[in-house]
């Protein structure tokens, strides 16, 4: 039994209990009638006027829905003459009240979502559910790339958009960001630092390289020394710099950039000369097959791993996801971060979409049949209105005896 089958048995065996109520009404009223048993009296009034109340809950029910008996009464069928009304009222509604940016922003800031998601990810289910999409991901990225129309179309949008792109204006960019915070002295330390490693740990080979190359006249002896004097020089250059913030090097380093950022942005000869380059790597079959070569094969790879038993990418998603989690846990200051970010990305795009969102409801509700509509609105409440007849059929007995008392009081 589905669903709206069990709503439409509930509702039934809920409309029984009114009309009984109201047909025991009825049965005492008549039992009643024209007694001359003063205490029948109020049977009598409480039994009339609970029958009053039953016929009017009822008709005010039932108009809800339908005509009531058939009877075209005005005002009567609500819910299918007034559906489109009803639907953009709900979604106007729940807009204003439930996607209200204050009303968004109080209810997740009560969520911990950070808290939330450490948890998720630290359990071995929820980071292999999300290890499993990110591989179904790939997956079927692997899947478009094999289709011959899939990789014309995102070979030929990639060169229009190259061949559009002004390479020096992002060239600027690109080095504006790594001047800002000192960026580029942070790299520069590091390339130092790797350069006197592979200079100390290849001098043999550079000394013998030199040597090979030496003129045949010039002593050993004295090309070694001198060969051994450059290394030094240049290895300790390569120390000072790397230890020293304030070499003359590293000024003479932030120089170059800020000149390049200038002349990329300002000059159009480097930007025409700069663009030249591009067009011609474009330009260049060889180079553009080489290209593709790296990028199916790149591409095969990642297919051959996902699809093996042990898929090295998903090893490592769940290594790096479970690092994640752990170091999240530990840092409560980037634990309000993500909670501020989610936040106010959330609030921004609940506020920017929220009739959007709300009106899938009047646009649903304005695709319903109205005879549709009338039966999904009564399965959901019609259970509930039911207990309005039945209010109505007590309270109006209570009423006719208050009635029946002041008729006694006032006479």
């Amino acid at each position: 039994m589905d669903m709206t089958t069990d709503e439409a048995l509930r509702l039934r065996r809920m409309k029984r209990w009114p009309l009984l109520l109201l047909v025991l009404m009825a049965i005492v009223f008549l039992l009643t009638l024209n007694r001359p048993d003063s205490w029948l009296a109020w049977v009598h009034a409480f039994a009339e006027a609970g029958m009053i109340g039953a016929l009017a809950d009822w008709f005010a029910v039932v108009a809800l829905f339908r005509h009531p008996l058939g009877l075209p009464i005005p005002h009567t069928a609500i819910i299918p003459r007034r559906k489109d009304e009803i639907g953009h009222s709900m979604a106007r509604f729940v807009a204003e009240h439930f996607l209200h940016p204050d009303v968004v922003r109080s209810k997740l800031e009560k969520s911990a979502m950070s808290a939330h998601i450490v948890v998720w990810l630290k359990a071995e289910g929820g980071r292999q559910r999300l290890v499993d999409t990110i591989i179904r991901f790939l997956r079927w990225g692997v899947g478009a790339w094999r289709e011959d129309n899939v990789r014309a179309f995102l070979r030929r949008l990639s060169v229009q958009q190259l061949q559009r792109a002004e390479m020096g204006p992002w060239l600027s960019h690109m080095l504006e960001w790594l001047v800002r915070d000192g960026r580029h002295q942070a790299l520069l330390t590091q390339v130092l630092r790797y350069a006197v490693v592979i200079l100390h740990d290849h001098r043999e080979a550079i000394r013998g390289n030199v040597q090979k190359e030496s003129p045949w006249w010039l002593p050993g002896f004295v090309d070694d020394r001198i060969v051994q004097q450059m290394l030094d020089r240049i290895e300790n250059l390569l120390l000072q710099m790397a230890l020293d913030p304030d070499h003359a090097m590293r000024a003479e380093f932030d120089r170059m950039l800020n000149h390049w950022i200038g002349e990329l942005r300002n000059s159009p000869q480097l930007q025409r000369r700069i663009n030249e380059i591009k067009q011609n790597a474009l330009d260049n079959e060889a180079l553009q097959d080489y290209l593709y070569r790296i990028w199916t094969d790149l591409v095969a790879g990642i297919d051959r791993d996902i699809a093996s038993g042990d898929s090295i990418i998903s090893n490592e998603l769940n290594r790096v996801i479970g690092e994640l989690a752990q170091n999240l846990e530990n840092d409560p200051a980037m634990q309000a971060s993500i909670d501020r970010w989610l936040i106010d990305s959330a609030v921004v795009l609940v506020a920017d979409n929220r009739h959007a969102i709300a009106s899938l409801i009047s646009d649903t509700v304005a695709g319903w049949d109205a005879q549709e509509t009338t039966e999904r609105v009564e399965l959901a409440i019609g259970s509930d209105l039911q207990f309005i007849r039945i209010n109505g059929t007590l309270v109006g007995g209570l009423v006719g005896l208050l009635l029946h008392a002041a008729g006694h009081f006032f006479n």
